[in-house]
């Protein structure tokens, strides 16, 4: 018999029709994040092309913003004044004056809990203490991701951290499980509670490493401030930095367990969880007292759940003081780590959200984790939405 063949099944037709480009959507969606989490590269931070930089550039006469300007560090040339960051309202777009070295992969063991960990570094070559900012990955992705941020906050002088949680597709197949794809490690990470309590325990196991790393990687030695250590992630990252901020996770036969890491300073969440799911609900972000940013988008949605109000609820349910919300016109789930897209004229709109994104970013990090008071200004201004022509909206709370 055919499908939906019987007269008493039009009604199901009819809706099944009408999901189809909400399924076509979210695989397409899917295979993005796969490639864009799980592939391997050699590191790129963040650079603007030519056509997206004098698009910036024409809407304000190519002035730069003071806060924004490059100065030479420790002998090396700063950037030429085309190199300066895009334009008046961009917060330092174009690549830092650090030079940056990356280690792709170095392995931790965590005695007390019998498990490996890799991470990913990227840091300044030059002498000189540092902020420091572990970086979470979203479900089923790897330390693989991400370097058009992460190395680009490098090169304005922070150490970049990046592990490796244990629901990665990568790392599951490199474990001997074949056939493991990106999706069902997606599924498993959802309804996994394990999950919910190692991934923030991998962070602070990797904050209980800096002094091993510094004696595994030579040239990081004094490099990096203890003192000033934020902590970032997107998607379920972002839960996992929600939760080291502080936010309560109910686990099975334990409600309002607490993963929050005294150390951390800063919460940068790309694509933020809301109540409801990870174990998260409204009373969860009660005590998450951190300076906060959430970054989301009009097209910001997987699903009923998880659409751009829900991406907020972290900012709004949390305490006020040093909370900010970002709100990017076109941006999808994907857009806020990396410039890239299967659609060939939206590639100038893809680079411009990921610029609003590292815009509000580096700001965000400079103001409190370098106690920068130019970039708190920044923050607490109009700039961004200048900037982006009202594509990218700031909320203060």
């Amino acid at each position: 018999m055919a499908l939906f063949s019987r007269p008493r099944d039009r009604t199901r037709r009819r809706r099944y029709y009408k999901r189809l480009p909400n399924i076509a959507l979210i695989c397409l969606i899917a295979s993005v994040a796969a490639y864009l989490i799980t592939r391997s590269t050699g590191g790129t931070g963040f650079n603007p092309s030519e056509a997206v930089r004098k698009a910036f550039l024409d809407r304000t006469g190519g002035q730069t913003h003071a806060a924004s300007r490059i100065t030479s560090v420790d002998g090396h040339d700063a950037a030429p004044p085309l190199d300066d960051p895009v334009n008046y309202y961009g917060y330092k777009l174009r690549p830092g004056p650090y030079k940056v070295s990356e280690v792709g992969d170095i392995v931790l063991h965590d005695a007390r809990r019998d498990k490996d960990l890799h991470v990913r570094l990227f840091y300044p070559e030059a002498s000189g203490r540092y902020p420091v900012i572990v970086f979470s990955h979203g479900a089923g992705g790897s330390q693989n991701c991400c370097e058009e941020l992460t190395q680009h906050w490098a090169t304005y002088g922070y150490v970049v951290l990046q592990p490796t949680h244990e629901d990665s597709a990568v790392q599951r197949r490199d474990a001997g499980e074949e056939n493991v794809r990106f999706m069902q490690a997606v599924r498993d990470a959802l309804k996994d509670p394990g999950l919910w309590e190692s991934r923030p325990r991998d962070v602070s196991f990797v904050l209980d490493s800096l002094q091993q790393l510094e004696k595994r990687v030579p040239p990081l030695a004094g490099k990096m401030d203890e003192g000033h250590i934020g902590v970032g992630g997107h998607s379920m990252g972002s839960f996992t930095t929600e939760a080291i901020a502080g936010a309560l996770v109910d686990l099975p036969g334990k409600n309002g367990a607490n993963f929050a890491d005294s150390r951390v300073k800063a919460a940068l969440c790309l694509s933020p969880q809301g109540p409801g799911q990870f174990g998260l609900s409204e009373l969860s972000f009660r005590t998450m007292r951190l300076p906060f940013l959430g970054v989301t988008g009009s097209l910001d949605s997987l699903g009923p759940l998880a659409n751009a109000a829900w991406h907020k609820q972290p900012f709004a349910l949390s305490p006020m003081g040093d909370k900010y919300h970002v709100f990017i016109q076109g941006a999808n789930h994907m857009s806020f780590i990396a410039a890239q897209t299967l659609q060939p004229g939206k590639a100038q709109q893809a680079e411009s959200i990921l610029a609003y994104t590292n815009s509000a970013a580096l700001a965000f990090w400079d103001a409190y984790l370098k106690n920068d008071a130019s970039a708190k200004a920044y923050l607490q201004s109009d700039s961004l939405a200048s900037f982006s022509q009202g594509a990218a909206k700031l909320e203060r709370r």
